[in-house]
């Protein structure tokens, strides 16, 4: 007889089963499997944010059972084998190098490939052409002021753009060959945020809201982005000490990157009429009619390449389970926009991996 553990509403069950019964990896099998081929082709990471909540409940189970046989050995547990398989979950924090996030500051790409101009730039033409037009001028209504009185020029253009901290979460494989060394092979995931700010200046003559003696206002507004990446990574690792508990371990190979520029908006949103002339604008939509679209397929996705590596603790906790506590830097190259390069990315988190030879 084995134990094994079912997750239900009221949480974690332990019953008795026959050997026979399928061993709680098969937990982690079944949600990756759930996952449809949009994320394996790096288009649907959103699936895998949504339900970090439950990969994280799935490896406090893990962790809590390991602990469970610790205390209890089965003695009908395999002999300790020097080679065999490993596999779990990655889940943690990433925070990605900012060289790339200039794709999201509304000057877009001209016919040739090149960056536009102010006055061609995606962002100008909406704000100045398209919304801020004469006959229908939602920019004014916006701002509560004429048509004449504001004016959407270069020093106005979006500044600071940044990545802010994201999740990373993966399915992480590992082979032992020899006795604390493995060949690893992992597939993380994740979808990053940019946001950065503009601003459109008005006049003092533009009403009631000015500041008495400005000669203008400046009024600030928000650009957002969103990026989805797939890391795939083929490596070596290695346990250092000998201790049977707890050792370092580093690891180190070769990471290569699939990108998708996902969004871009522009949010000119005020609290004015509670709200009923706020506009997103939409400017990853132009990249979607010719002749944008071949410039969306060569510069807003790409495969890049780079090297990663790590170093953390190792924790035994039994001969099925071990867990890994991480940091995890990687210099890569991502494939996205006219120039990319090399850059410096960071990442830490925990690790969880179940030793598939005892099975």
């Amino acid at each position: 007889m084995r134990r094994v553990f079912r997750f239900s509403v009221s949480g974690w069950v332990r019953q008795d089963t026959p050997a026979t019964e399928i061993r709680p990896f098969s937990y982690i099998i079944k949600i990756f499997s759930t996952f449809d081929a949009d994320f394996i082709l790096f288009l649907d990471v959103k699936f895998i944010l949504k339900h970090s909540l439950f990969l994280a409940l799935l490896v406090s189970g893990f962790v809590s059972q390991a602990q469970d046989d610790w205390n209890e050995p089965d003695t009908t547990a395999p002999a300790k084998s020097h080679k065999g398989f490993h596999a779990g979950l990655f889940i943690g924090a990433f925070w990605a190098n900012g060289q790339t996030a200039y794709l999201y500051d509304g000057y877009g790409f001209d016919e040739n490939g090149q960056r536009n101009s102010f006055n061609n730039s995606i962002l100008y033409n909406q704000i100045v052409n398209v919304y801020g037009n004469g006959n229908n001028d939602m920019i004014a209504q916006l701002l509560n002021v004429n048509h004449t009185d504001w004016q959407f020029t270069q020093n106005d253009m979006p500044f600071n753009l940044r990545y802010t901290t994201t999740y990373l979460v993966g399915f992480n494989t590992r082979y032992r060959f020899r006795n604390k060394q493995h060949i690893t092979i992992n597939i993380n995931g994740t979808k990053l945020a940019v946001n950065g700010k503009f601003t459109i200046t008005t006049n003092t003559n533009s009403g009631g809201f000015q500041t008495p003696g400005a000669a203008s206002r400046i009024n600030q507004f928000t650009i957002v982005g969103a990026e989805q990446r797939l890391m795939f990574q083929f490596g070596y690792q290695r346990i250092l000490g000998k201790n049977e508990k707890v050792n370092f371990v580093v690891e180190g190979g070769l990471n290569i990157i699939m990108s998708k520029a996902q969004k871009n908006q522009a949010l000119l949103y005020s609290d004015r009429n509670n709200g009923a002339n706020n506009i997103a604008i939409d400017l990853m939509s132009v990249y979607n009619t010719p002749p944008y679209n071949y410039y969306s397929a060569r510069y807003l996705i790409g495969v890049g390449i780079g090297a990663f590596g790590g170093i953390g603790l190792n924790l035994n906790l039994n001969p099925r389970y071990s867990v890994q506590l991480l940091y995890n830097p990687s210099y890569d190259r991502i494939a996205l926009g006219y120039a990319p390069e090399f850059r410096l990315q960071h990442a830490c988190g925990l690790r969880v991996y179940y030793n598939l030879s005892t099975l």
